[in-house]
């Protein structure tokens, strides 16, 4: 009895061209969706929350908590974390300034927001038990200062000294909130 088959060579480049069509069509799909889409934002550095030490080999750290500006009359803090590398300078440095505005493009992180009383308990751990006092360490001509008091919640944004765009002196006259 003779049973006819189909050839093998054209029905195997058949189903490996479906393979590759379905299978780029999904990969493409999720490289869109999960890539960090970095947005602009204009911020004045409240305080120096954390200055890790720094490395001569790998990118170091800094932890600000900022005041974003998001319209004329209406802002919020926000945690920046402002990574650079050993060659560059920090940013603690250069503009540690209430007056400044420092316009940056930043990620938004929501692995590492958190509260202020985690901040500061995490400082806390940090000290020595002879010191008492908060280790922020605020801007110049900062009106807030008291973010001891303070229970916000803060949404972290992540930038680099690449991302760093400009810093305009703008002096302000508002009363904190």
């Amino acid at each position: 009895m003779f049973v006819r088959t189909l050839p093998r060579a054209p029905l195997f480049c058949l189903t490996l061209l479906a393979f590759i069509l379905l299978n780029g069509r999904q990969a493409a799909d999720g490289e869109t969706r999960w890539t960090p889409r970095k947005e602009t934002i204009e911020v004045r550095l409240i305080a120096l929350a954390m200055a890790y030490p720094r490395s001569s080999f790998f990118a170091n750290d800094e932890v600000f908590i900022a005041e974003q500006e998001l319209a004329k009359d209406e802002s919020r803090f926000i945690k920046l974390v402002y990574d650079f590398l050993p060659y560059q300078s920090p940013l603690s440095v250069s503009g540690l300034n209430y007056s400044l505005v420092h316009k940056v493009s930043a990620v938004r992180d929501t692995t590492c927001d958190e509260n202020l009383y985690e901040m500061r308990m995490w400082l806390k751990r940090q000290q020595s038990p002879t010191e008492t006092r908060s280790n922020w360490k605020y801007a110049l001509e900062c009106p807030i200062s008291d973010l001891d008091r303070r229970q916000a919640r803060l949404r972290c944004y992540r930038t680099t000294s690449d991302d760093y765009a400009k810093a305009q002196h703008q002096p302000t006259s508002e009363i904190p909130y």
